[in-house]
């Protein structure tokens, strides 16, 4: 799985729109497919249409749930089209959750109000899985990178590596991607991704090697500057880090990992404001995928002296991820807190 295009975060869309008759999303009637009624009496309506974060129809099913506080859960799922509808709904506030491939696709929860005979449209795009801090980041591909007239056997085998990193043989999928290199040593995307394998293996020098060669090539693609940061943070080299870090951000701000790891990184030079002005970025940005920046913002606290802010923060972290990076140290530092 290429890092550079599966780590992109794009912002969840939804259009809604409340008339008498028609409903409509982008000039097109939405279909509805066979209705789910809510038992009520009302003659409120929620339709609308799923679609991939490309805006192409989704393949596929996707569950959607529907749920107020009286009723838990009202089930349905898209049809080929990506459409799905709810009718004969009472006047209220509706939660809405949309769950597509999960190896894929992140749950997208979103608040609706109906008033008395109104007809809500949504257009849904899904947003691609976020991964967590383990996980190398990336978020942009550049003009650069798409650009690149790149040879017929370079992109064979690049694409044989991209197959071999989904099946989890990395040490193949480094092989390819040297071979790719070789035939064209400019090859952008190779670069950042093979440097992204060698960062998970912890191969930090050779990591570094890679992502410097792709922006010598470029010094504005985002993924191998972001990357880069992420190894420095790794090597503790924590100034150069921010560096590569600030220049990630003036390329795509929008992204949780570069905010995330400026936190890290600031909070380790002991730059306390900017780090939590950071961390939180992340956690607006990146939502629960992001919830190890709570176990930062305990050592935040703990640096300021605020202790029982610390334990707050651990335990937010705890019951969002309580398998995660961080989880044992979490509970080992909690232990010592409380007592």
């Amino acid at each position: 799985m290429r890092f550079g295009s599966n780590l992109f975060r794009v912002f969840l869309l939804i259009s809604i729109t409340a008339c008498a008759s028609t409903v409509s999303a982008q000039d097109d009637t939405i279909p509805l497919p066979p209705p789910v009624s809510s038992g009520g009496s009302g003659s409120g309506s929620i339709s609308g249409r799923v679609v991939q974060p490309s805006g192409h129809p989704v393949n596929g099913r996707v569950r959607i749930t529907l749920s107020t506080i009286e009723n838990p859960g009202m089930l349905s799922y898209t049809d080929n089209n990506g459409g799905f509808g709810f009718r004969n709904l009472r006047e209220g506030n509706y939660t809405i959750e949309i769950v597509a491939d999960r190896e894929l696709y992140e749950p997208i929860t979103e608040q609706v109000r109906v008033n008395r005979g109104m007809q809500v449209a949504l257009l849904i795009n899904l947003r691609e899985k976020v991964p967590a801090i383990s996980r190398p980041a990336g978020g942009v591909v550049s003009a650069s990178e798409l650009d690149q007239h790149v040879p017929g056997l370079a992109k064979k085998e690049f694409q044989k590596a991209t197959s071999l990193v989904k099946e989890g043989k990395t040490l193949e999928a480094i092989d390819h991607y040297k071979s790719a290199l070789d035939i064209f040593p400019t090859y952008l995307m190779a670069r950042n991704d093979l440097g992204v394998q060698y960062l998970k293996l912890k191969r930090l020098a050779e990591a570094e090697q890679q992502f410097e060669a792709a922006l010598e090539v470029d010094a504005k693609v985002f993924n191998p500057r972001l990357n880069l940061g992420i190894v420095l943070v790794e090597q503790k080299k924590y100034v150069a880090a921010i560096d590569h870090l600030t220049h990630a951000l003036t390329i795509d701000g929008s992204q949780p990992a570069a905010h995330l790891y400026f936190g890290i990184a600031s909070l380790e030079t002991d730059d306390l404001p900017v780090a939590e002005r950071e961390l939180s970025k992340a956690l607006a940005l990146g939502d629960i995928e992001y919830s190890i920046a709570h176990y930062y913002f305990a050592h935040v606290h703990l640096k300021n002296g605020d202790r029982n802010a610390a334990i707050r923060e651990l335990k937010t972290y705890l019951e969002a991820q309580p398998n995660g990076e961080k989880a044992e140290r979490s509970r080992s530092l909690l232990e010592q807190l409380k007592n």
